[in-house]
């Protein structure tokens, strides 16, 4: 009995302690084969020798100009004064001695003096030793460094200048926006040349030894962990080519350096398609962490118009990381000294650091940290102004500090929510005159009863961006419009309901094939009807998609008389959800044998 009683209290103890290493694990609290004071994931936080950490940031401009350099510690140590934990410092810069234009848009004079690279293989050693300085002078401050390996953008050479080196000039445009022909630059993620120059430029870092501490960069917990590129973009429907890349290149890194953490560096999504992309690319088993940036002035793609609309910005983005269980930081956000839509720059970056750490983000940063005040978006410790700002960094930091352990909220771990970015909707009354449609009795009873709608008379939509006027509607993305049928007061016997519309895609702007059509279902008081693949049509021919229903479901809600919704809907899961545009034309505005859309029921 009591050998017996000593097994069970050793089980008991057992359970018990697998049950927590259980819960522990699922918190994130323990941390399996991280080198002691570096910085690794477990789950969807990041550890530090099995304890949370979280963080506030700022990107610190400490790289390329002089002064910027010279006052890198007092940088560093009002940094640490504002609770900051993390820098983001930028570890490139191509260019060339004789280009008049090295970064090719408004920064080639602070790049000039100090790039890390003038040609395929002329390397500026005075740079990285300014690396080095970095992250020694980091560490005195118990600061960590998150290194940004490349630049999509111009200003400082960026992907264009590679391209260049590779004999291929012309991805560089300056009558394209921002100076770059995306089609062209494109070829930096397949390109063997350019691949090749950005991973012997990844070496040299990845793999350096620090000239004043001695430590290899592999080394040093200094190092939070690597981005491949401050924000790679790519056109829509070509992001496997940009995902090929980012396979390569931390995988890449991963054999140089298995301990630091990676991110693609790609500065988020804006749409449900996008939203599937950045998931893919975050799954990829040597990408560590998710990431984005957002700039409410800017980006009005982005539509946060408000601290509540960036709190849902922040929330979405926090649950889509979650749902993959990988750890978010907010990688950059600026904020004029104006502020925006009526709030304060301080108002904004308070609701940006509140709503990352309430959302269970692993880390916050913003934009930028410099002694110049006079740099676009600049927190500055050298003038007053920023006083009230440096305030909310503070604040902040006091608060992710004491959220360290704290779980992020239900509703952000469903992955069945938060699917869609952000959506646009209206609603009107089923008494509306304007939602009615034209009737047309039969003659006979055993003729069809038809109704006839404008898409104008929708009586609810709800799009990702949406607009419309007479004659037509459209929605982008995942969406829906809907139409009302009418009660009827006598019931009759239904063979079938036929939907006839002239619906077409709502492509991005920027759309590559595969994407060239749009999957719409039909839902008829919630009942799905089918789906149609619906493609971009000829200009001269029309093609008006029809859903013949026949189903006893369907048949009997329409016999009986009842209200029906109508409702042409591009869903969450749709494997092409590129919106719809329903017109009530064939070929053009106005025409007198226009299709309107047509409920028929036999």
């Amino acid at each position: 009995m009591v050998r017996k009683s000593l097994f069970l209290v050793a089980l008991a103890g057992l359970l018990l302690a697998g049950a927590a290493y259980f819960f522990f694990a699922q918190t994130g609290v323990v941390a399996r084969g991280a080198r002691r004071g570096f910085v690794s994931t477990n789950g969807a936080r990041f550890v530090v020798d099995g304890r949370p950490f979280r963080f506030t940031g700022a990107n610190a401009a400490v790289i390329y100009g002089d002064e910027e350099r010279e006052r890198m510690g007092e940088t560093f140590r009002q940094a640490a004064l504002d609770r900051i934990s993390v820098v983001r410092i930028w570890a490139f810069g191509e260019s060339n001695e004789d280009d008049g234009k090295p970064g090719g848009v408004t920064r080639d004079e602070w790049l000039k003096p100090h790039p890390f690279r003038r040609g395929p293989d002329d390397w500026n050693e005075e740079a990285f030793e300014n690396l080095d300085r970095v992250l020694s002078e980091a560490a005195r401050h118990n600061l960590r460094v998150l290194i940004c390996l490349g630049n999509w953008w111009r200003d400082t050479g960026g992907v264009v200048r590679y391209l260049r080196w590779a004999g291929l000039p012309d991805a560089a445009d300056d009558s394209q926006p921002f100076g770059i022909n995306n089609e062209r630059a494109m070829l930096f993620y397949t390109n063997e040349e350019t691949r090749r120059f950005f991973r012997e430029h990844v070496r040299r870092i990845v793999a350096r030894r620090n000239s004043i501490t001695g430590v290899m960069y592999r080394d040093d917990p200094t190092i939070f962990g690597y981005e491949l590129m401050n924000e790679a973009q790519a056109p829509t429907g070509r992001w496997g080519e940009r995902r090929a890349w980012v396979t390569e290149m931390s995988a890449f890194i991963k054999s140089l350096d298995p301990d630091h953490l990676i991110a693609p560096g790609t500065w988020g999504y804006r749409t449900s398609w996008e939203r599937r992309e950045w998931l893919e690319e975050h799954l990829i088993p040597t990408i560590d962490y998710c990431d984005a940036h957002i700039y409410p002035r800017d980006d009005t793609d982005s539509f946060v118009d408000s601290p509540e609309a960036l709190r849902e910005f922040i929330d979405n983005r926090a649950a889509a990381a979650f749902s993959i269980n990988k750890p978010l930081v907010m990688g950059e956000f600026g904020m004029a000294t104006e502020g925006y839509k009526g709030f304060s720059q301080a108002a904004w970056f308070r609701a940006y650091f509140e709503s990352s750490a309430r959302a269970g983000a692993g880390g916050a940063m913003y934009w930028i940290l410099t002694p110049d005040e006079r740099r676009g978006y600049s927190i500055s410790y050298q003038t007053s102004r920023d006083d009230e700002v440096r305030g909310e960094l503070r604040r902040a930091g006091d608060l992710f500090a004491s959220l360290q352990t704290e779980d992020p909220p239900k509703y952000l771990r469903d992955a069945s929510y938060h699917l869609v970015p952000r959506q646009f909707a209206f609603t009107r009354s089923s008494d509306d005159s304007a939602t009615r449609p034209e009737i047309i009795m039969p003659g006979k009873e055993s003729e069809p009863i038809l109704y006839r709608f404008k898409p104008e008379m929708a009586v609810t939509a709800r799009f990702e961006k949406m607009g419309g006027g007479e004659g037509y509607i459209w929605g982008s993305g995942v969406g829906h419009a809907e139409y009302l049928v009418p009660a009827r007061e006598k019931g009759r016997w239904v063979k079938s309901v036929l939907v006839r519309a002239h619906i077409q895609p709502v492509l991005p702007a920027d759309a590559h094939p595969p994407v060239t059509a749009t999957r719409v279902t039909l839902l008829i008081n919630g009942i799905d009807c089918g789906s149609r693949l619906v493609p971009v049509e000829d200009a001269k021919q029309a093609i008006i998609q029809e859903w013949m229903i026949d189903t006893l479901q369907v048949r009997m809600l329409v016999g009986r008389g009842l209200p029906l919704s109508i409702r042409f809907a591009v869903l969450v899961d749709a494997d092409k959800p590129f919106g719809l545009n329903i017109s009530n034309y064939a070929e053009s505005h106005n025409r007198p044998n226009a299709s309107p859309i047509e409920v028929e029921v036999r």
